[in-house]
């Protein structure tokens, strides 16, 4: 498999609280302009490995640059009947990140609970 095949972005979020994957949580992944604003590119739903079932980016895609990805973990809790504050504590987790070569693999996976998380780049 050529580098460029495997190029793309890629997340997967595992929920530490109960030991398992987290489906059903929404993830949103926007560009970051030059000036700081944000240019929503997809939104995703993680499926019951908690993973999107395609990349976020594709080899086609894939441009160097900088992005953030959005986890909507409030709503995943509330949906799981998680025992959380009122508003939670965690709601929506916002991680920004480059990609600087754009036949490069990025993963992204989050590790969370109601009341913290670990996100790392990968592979």
């Amino acid at each position: 498999m050529s580098a460029e095949s495997r190029a793309g972005l890629t997340t997967h979020v595992l929920d530490t609280s109960r030991g398992r994957p987290a489906a059903g949580l929404r993830i949103d992944l926007s560009r970051v302009e030059p000036d700081g604003r944000t240019r929503l590119v997809k939104s995703a739903t993680t499926n019951a490995d908690g993973r999107c079932d395609a990349p976020l980016l594709g080899p086609a895609e894939m441009e160097a640059g900088r992005y953030e990805l959005v986890f909507h973990v409030g709503p995943y809790f509330r949906a799981i009947g998680a025992p959380t504050t009122d508003p939670p504590f965690l709601d929506q987790i916002p991680v920004r990140f480059a990609i600087g070569e754009r036949t490069g693999h990025y993963h992204v996976p989050l590790l969370v609970s109601p009341y913290g998380y670990t996100i790392y780049r990968g592979s």
